[in-house]
């Protein structure tokens, strides 16, 4: 007999108690080492709001506790990691989002890929705008998405230098604008510093 707040019949308690033999059975049945490292996991996460999040899917936990191995990982790489696999096509292994974070952590960014990057709310990405004009200055379709007729023949009849045409448009135009960032948070640190990802159309 299984006792709730609502009355089943013998048939659906019949499928109640068949579905908790079986989940009964897969961890009576499995390997101690397993079990083990999901536990040690489980056991270094403080954040109550994640433990819970991980508590929903042994097999997704066990997956990752498996990849961590016996590496001291922290809580926002493990976090960065989950985040990226969900929301993203990126492939990457916990080693590689660790040093992402790093790079994050010392330069305020990381380009993962030409269009790709995770930065910090913030950062001056200034530096960055200016090597990606650089090249889509040369790109029609850019030229075309970035700057109006009434600009290029202004630019053309004053002799403007590429490089003065760059320095025009990151001082005028908000970065994430000009480099038509889809942006998407990540997490929040310690420090209360937003994680962003960002797709850049450049």
């Amino acid at each position: 007999m299984i006792v709730t707040d609502r009355n089943f019949s013998d048939i659906i308690q019949s499928f109640i108690s068949n579905e908790i033999k079986a989940i009964l059975n897969k961890y009576t049945n499995m390997d101690l080492e397993k079990i083990q490292k999901v536990e040690a996991l489980i056991s270094k996460i403080n954040d109550e709001e994640f433990k819970k999040e991980l508590l929903l899917d042994f097999d997704k936990t066990l997956k990752l506790s498996t990849e961590i191995g016996d590496k001291y990982v922290d809580y926002f790489t493990i976090k960065m990691y989950l985040w990226i696999k969900s929301n993203t096509d990126l492939d990457l292994n916990m080693d590689a989002v660790d040093r992402v974070i790093q790079e994050v952590e010392e330069n305020g960014y990381c380009e993962i890929n030409d269009n790709t990057m995770i930065y910090i709310e913030g950062t001056n990405l200034k530096d960055i705008a200016v090597e990606k004009l650089e090249t889509m200055l040369e790109d029609s379709y850019f030229v075309d998405k970035l700057l109006d007729k009434d600009s290029l023949i202004e630019y053309f009849i004053n002799g403007t230098s590429k490089d003065q045409v760059i320095r025009e448009l990151v001082n005028g135009i908000e970065i994430e604008e000009l480099l038509d960032m889809n942006i998407q948070n990540i997490f929040e640190n310690n420090y209360n510093q937003h994680y962003m990802y960002a797709q850049l159309d450049c």
